[in-house]
């Protein structure tokens, strides 16, 4: 049975912590030289060994999208280049549709020029960025600066804050509070043994697909209990996810639903992360039936992609967020 995503499938190591401005040694000769396409990071070229004195952004590709402001949440890919010689380190391109992350005062205050050129970005702005907090991060005695690349993908639509119906009978209560946070009260009754879904807000954009990736904010409670076990809302930032890559619940409960909705699932072990006895006693992942809110905020389609290489397989790139781990007992099969 496949899982939620796993940790780091689509994120990327990257030194990121940002001082003040200034110049540099070749930062002026970094040029995009050609653009990503699906499941290829894009080509730049600079003046090699590359070293920066001061943190730098600069615009290789201007958006034509959608203007991002302060407090939006965006799809973000990456890609990094050695600074002295221009090789790759890695990217995000090659690993699935990319992150997600929100312009929030936390960017702000740790990554004050990120978030500068950010809210000055649109969709499919394509943005450089260098720091002398990388020299020698590449290699051992390498004093050059990495080159990483952000483009901002998509534009995700804010957190739904709209009036809800009451869930059907027989599935437990929602109540959300005046910022639209949902909570899902206690379930009682007998565990479930079929799926259930019930749409609480109904949107009217795009209809999730099997080969979607999943813009999200959701939480997830178990049925035994109702204690929450993970929640993007007390993240700050929603999760993207590729619908064929999470527990069976979540795949067979989002697809054919509207972005804009706001969807109850009640999931089945069987279709959830498994008993207790399949997961062993020191599993992180909660085990018997499920109960999840999912607030669908955008999808993108899923690229074709490569297996991620071991550089490119670690945490996400400028703290974007990623949906839950997955169960090491993931199968390929998804059954």
């Amino acid at each position: 049975m496949r899982k939620i995503i796993p940790a780091g499938t689509a994120a990327l190591a990257l030194s990121l912590l940002l001082t003040g401005c200034g110049g540099g040694s070749g930062w002026d000769s970094v040029e995009l030289s050609a653009d990503p396409s699906q499941g290829t990071a894009p080509s730049v070229s600079f003046k090699t060994p590359i070293k920066v004195d001061d943190a730098q952004t600069k615009v290789l590709k201007e958006g034509d999208g959608e203007e991002i402001h302060a407090g939006d949440s965006i799809m973000l890919q990456a890609a990094l280049y050695k600074g002295s010689d221009g090789s790759s380190l890695g990217d995000t391109y090659s690993q699935g549709a990319g992150q997600v992350l929100t312009v929030n005062d936390e960017l702000k205050d740790s990554l004050p020029q990120m978030y500068d050129a950010l809210t000055k970005a649109k969709e499919g702005e394509i943005i450089a960025y260098s720091s002398p907090k990388t020299s020698g991060a590449a290699s051992e005695g390498d004093d050059s600066t990495s080159v990483e690349v952000y483009q901002v993908t998509k534009k995700i639509m804010p957190s739904l804050n709209e009036k809800m119906k009451t869930p059907s009978k027989g599935m437990p209560n929602v109540t959300q509070d005046d910022k639209g946070t949902p909570t899902i009260a206690k379930p009682s009754g007998s565990e479930p043994k079929e799926l259930k879904t019930d749409v609480l807000i109904e949107g009217d954009g795009d209809t999730v697909k099997e080969s979607d990736t999943v813009i999200a904010n959701y939480v997830g409670v178990r049925w035994a209990d109702g204690k929450s076990f993970d929640s993007s809302y007390e993240k700050g930032t929603p999760a993207s996810f590729p619908l064929n890559g999470v527990i069976a619940g979540w795949k067979e409960g989002l697809e054919g639903q509207k972005v804009g909705s706001r969807v109850e699932l009640v999931i089945p072990t069987d279709k959830a992360y498994g008993t207790e006895k399949e997961l062993g006693k020191d599993s992180q992942y909660p085990a018997g039936a499920l109960v999840f809110v999912v607030d669908i905020l955008g999808t993108t389609p899923t690229p074709k992609t490569e297996t991620a290489s071991p550089q490119a397989s670690a945490s996400a790139t400028l703290g974007a967020s990623t949906a839950p781990s997955a169960s090491p007992k993931s199968s390929a099969s998804g059954k």
